[in-house]
């Protein structure tokens, strides 16, 4: 079987960096950004938000490759990500796999949140240029 980056890699990449993508993802943090604070509690509107998140996000990714791909799987993916990893571009892997960490989700989110506010705060490395692209030039 052939590698993932021949298979999916560059579509993945292109698709993470395209301009709808982006505002998706801009939108999504823009409109949620609210409810998240800088605590340690988890509280059950940050489970929503993040599982809505992962929807919208692998809905999108989905649908984009099964566009170039008809037999793409979601599911097989992921499990071929998880088990080839050395076949991944880094900066992509980290992409998706922020798609799967809470943690790095709501780091983001507030750190977008900050931003927006005009308080320093650097975006984590991980969640690629799509969030620093995406941000309104002030």
């Amino acid at each position: 079987s052939s590698g993932i980056n021949a298979e999916y890699g560059g579509h993945l990449q292109d698709i993470v960096l395209e301009d709808g993508f982006q505002d998706l993802q801009d939108e999504f943090l823009s409109e949620h950004c609210e409810e998240f604070e800088k605590d340690k509690e988890k509280k059950l509107v940050y489970t929503e938000i993040y599982n809505d998140y992962i929807t919208q996000i692998e809905g999108y990714i989905s649908r984009r490759l099964k566009e170039l791909h008809p037999s793409f799987q979601m599911d097989i993916l992921l499990s071929l990500i998880q088990s080839r990893r050395d076949e991944v571009d880094p900066e992509l892997f980290d992409t998706l796999a922020s798609f799967a960490d809470f943690v790095l989700f709501k780091e983001t989110i507030l750190n977008y949140k900050s931003q927006r506010d005009g308080e320093m705060g650097e975006f984590p490395s991980l969640v690629v240029t799509s969030l620093a692209c995406g941000l309104p030039k002030s």
